[in-house]
């Protein structure tokens, strides 16, 4: 039997993890979700990386995925809390910011509560470095933890980058997703979500 011919232009492209900094981020998809641990709702919010080096970052990343069954890169999942009436002030704070930079990053547009209107509209993000642990090891990835305007990015005027969120050792393993302090969820690596939707 001959063995079939190779094609060195289609070498398998290196795994790579984005660098914590930050981006112009586009959003692919969005929509609204119950907390799995009952108490509210919050925006499922898909992202990829727009502008500069590392733009499609996640798209490529998706597309090399050969899995009949793949979804989007949990990284490039944004997780944001809706307030209710009992909300603390943080969780105002930062559903506040969140739309404030998205209009100021479009220009003229306004948030009428449509979450689908979300495609497509840029908003700068400050990415961090998380670390998750499961079966005794840990897991670095980049995650997008704050959002700024995007064209506080492109003139590198963003300000500080959030602090990177390292594991504690020997901390039991939880099904259920975490809620930081800043109402951002943390979802295990293992979580079956439907993303693209």
């Amino acid at each position: 039997m001959a063995l079939p011919k190779y094609d060195k232009n289609k070498r398998r492209k290196q795994v790579e993890r984005l660098p914590k900094g930050a981006y112009v981020c586009i959003i692919k998809n969005a929509r609204e979700d119950d907390n799995r641990k009952g108490g509210g709702t919050h925006l499922t919010i898909a992202f990829d990386i727009a502008e500069g080096e590392y733009k499609g970052f996640y798209q490529d990343a998706f597309d090399r995925n050969s899995n009949e069954d793949k979804k989007w890169p949990m990284d490039a999942v944004f997780y944001l809390n809706v307030p209710g009436d009992d909300a603390k002030q943080w969780a105002w704070d930062n559903w506040n910011t969140f739309f404030a930079d998205l209009e100021d990053s479009n220009n003229g547009f306004v948030f009428d509560g449509n979450v689908k209107r979300l495609k497509n509209k840029l908003i700068g993000g400050k990415f961090h470095i998380e670390q998750s642990e499961y079966d005794g090891k840990v897991y670095n990835h980049t995650r997008l933890k704050w959002t700024c305007v995007a064209d506080d990015v492109r003139n590198d005027k963003f300000g500080s980058l959030p602090d990177d969120k390292l594991v504690r050792p020997s901390k039991p393993n939880n099904s259920e997703p975490a809620t930081d302090s800043d109402g951002f969820m943390n979802i295990p690596e293992d979580a079956d979500e439907e993303i693209p939707f």
